[in-house]
C-alpha cells in the first residue's frame, strides 16, 4: 500500500516540477522580448539624438543596450539551464548539463557555473 502512495507521491512532484519549469521558461521568454524591445527602443532614441546632433554623447544609452544584452545572455543560460543544457558564452557551444569541466571543449573558455 505504502508502495502506492510513493509513486503518486513522485508522479505529482514530477508534474509539480514540470509546471515549475514550464512557468519559469515562460517569465524569462517573456522578460528576453521586452529586454529586445527595450534595445530598439534605445537604438532609435540614439538615432533621433545623433540626427539632432551628431557630436553628442551618447555613452550612457549605449552602455544602456551592453547591459540589457548582458541580461538577455544571463536569461538565455538559464533558459538552457531549465531545459539541461550549459553554454558556452565565448562561442554558444551547447553541452549538457552532465558535462561538469570547467572550460569550454571547443574553444577552452571557461564555463559559468550556475
Amino acid at each position: 500500500m505504502a508502495n502506492i502512495f510513493d509513486k503518486l507521491s513522485g508522479a505529482s512532484k514530477g508534474v509539480a516540477d514540470m509546471s515549475k519549469n514550464a512557468s519559469d521558461t515562460n517569465n524569462l521568454k517573456r522578460k528576453i522580448a521586452y529586454e529586445q524591445e527595450r534595445i530598439l527602443e534605445v537604438m532609435q532614441e540614439i538615432g533621433k539624438h545623433y540626427y539632432s546632433n551628431p557630436n553628442g554623447d551618447y555613452t550612457a544609452l549605449c552602455e544602456d543596450i551592453d547591459d540589457r544584452k548582458r541580461r538577455i545572455n544571463s536569461m538565455r543560460n538559464e533558459l538552457q539551464s531549465i531545459k539541461g543544457f550549459r553554454i558556452c558564452s565565448k562561442c554558444g557551444t551547447k553541452f549538457d548539463e552532465k558535462y561538469t569541466f570547467e572550460f569550454c571543449g571547443k574553444c577552452g573558455a571557461k564555463l559559468l557555473s550556475e
